[in-house]
């Protein structure tokens, strides 16, 4: 009897595991596919950072833009106008009165984001170094993508970041950033508009 139960549990566990990675490898192929025909991107967003050490949230809200092959763009409107532009190359921060320019070759941990941020819309999570460690789970809300650079290096501000994707259509509803000064900040995306 104790073989039965044995045998019985041995079979339920390997058919979930069977069932979780086609789930899984479904999600990736259907990501690519559904990202691959995406060239224009908008959305607003509401971004909010909660500070650990002043126990208080910021909050934020503006139009995200992107342009494959060209630029991811985060254009803020409140509580100030700012704007953030990361290409292949570089990531530039605008103000009404200043421009800041980081180069990426000497920026790593933008250098990072960036790539991710890129591969995230692309559909291309699962072609991402294997620096990182990218782990799928399905959520009752949500397809939820988390990525962790297993190089923790010293100039790296994030420990984790997560992506919540649409159950139906696939597209990027939440980011968060976990930051190693234990901050986290959180971005909304709604009003989708693609290729428009």
């Amino acid at each position: 009897m104790r073989y039965l139960y044995f045998s019985l549990f041995t079979f339920l566990f390997s058919f979930s595991l069977l069932y979780t990675d086609s789930r899984e490898d479904n999600f990736y192929s259907e990501l690519s596919r559904r990202s691959s025909e995406i060239s224009t991107l908008k959305a607003s967003f509401i971004q909010t950072k909660h500070v650990k050490i002043l126990d208080t949230k910021i909050v934020s809200k503006g139009k995200f833009q992107y342009k494959k092959g060209v630029d991811i763009r985060f254009d803020y409107s409140i509580p100030k106008v700012m704007s953030i532009i990361m290409t292949n190359s570089r990531l530039q921060i605008s103000t009404p009165t200043k421009t800041t320019t980081y180069d990426f070759t000497k920026q790593r941990s933008l250098a990072e984001l960036s790539v991710i941020m890129e591969a995230c819309i692309a559909g291309r999570l699962k072609e991402l170094p294997s620096k990182y460690k990218v782990i799928y789970k399905m959520s009752p809300d949500f397809h939820v993508v988390t990525i962790t650079n297993l190089k923790r290096a010293a100039d790296n501000p994030y420990t984790m970041i997560e992506l919540h994707f649409n159950i139906e259509d696939y597209s990027l509803r939440e980011l968060i950033l976990y930051e190693r000064s234990e901050d986290t900040t959180f971005y909304s995306f709604n009003n989708l508009e693609i290729n428009g």
